[in-house]
């Protein structure tokens, strides 16, 4: 039976514990991935080779232990956008169950991208960077657990554009991701690209070449 959508009620006694970092389950060829930082979360449900939703935004908990978010996006339901949900789920020490759907926690090490990221400027194509400026169009880039995803929306039109996300390591200097969800390009699935990371002062410069061989050169904010 599918399952698409989920989250949080926290028992008393681990509640300072959080959701913090990347969550994995399966049910049967479903596979979902939960990233959270301490206020933002991204949500994807997806099967091998086959994007099927995402969802997120800002979210807290509860002293009564629910999760309340505001949502931000939702590729599936976009009439949901900046409405507030409340969910119910069970946190154990290392995992979350919900809806007889039960989430291992990714033991993966933070790092210096662990955090929730917005692009604000990008190379044209005669590598000039250009600024981009603030408001409700805006691509952001969450990392916990070592896991990413990245999603492009539009808060006031609710629109959303794509996503992709997957695997990554950082090691000395070099970023390396492989995509496990694509939703614009299922054909991505498995691409395995390398690029070129400098961290500092809470500017990301991320540089290479796409999956398609073009440059990369960008600036990712943290929020």
């Amino acid at each position: 039976m599918k399952k698409f959508l989920f989250l949080v009620f926290l028992a008393p006694s681990i509640f300072g514990q959080g959701i913090t970092g990347a969550w994995r389950a399966e049910d049967n060829d479903l596979k979902f991935l939960l990233i959270a930082t301490e206020n933002y979360f991204a949500l994807t449900t997806y099967k091998t080779n086959e994007f099927l939703e995402t969802w997120g935004g800002k979210y807290e908990l509860s002293q009564t232990g629910e999760f309340i978010t505001d949502v931000e996006f939702h590729s599936a339901k976009p009439s949901l956008v900046s409405s507030v949900q409340t969910y119910n789920v069970n946190l154990k020490k290392r995992s979350l169950e919900l809806n007889e759907v039960k989430f291992e926690k990714v033991s993966e090490k933070d790092n210096e991208l662990t955090g929730l990221w917005r692009i604000t400027s990008r190379a044209n194509i005669d590598g000039v960077m250009n600024e981009m400026q603030p408001g409700p169009r805006k691509t952001l880039k969450i990392m916990g657990g070592g896991c990413f995803q990245w999603f492009a929306i539009n808060t006031a039109t609710r629109e959303f554009s794509g996503t992709g996300g997957g695997t990554y390591s950082l090691d000395k200097g070099k970023y390396t991701e492989k995509i496990e969800f694509f939703s614009r390009d299922n054909n991505r699935v498995g691409a395995q690209l390398i690029f070129d990371a400098e961290v500092k002062n809470g500017k990301w410069l991320h540089s290479g070449k796409s999956s398609k061989g073009d440059p990369v050169k960008e600036i990712w904010t943290k929020l």
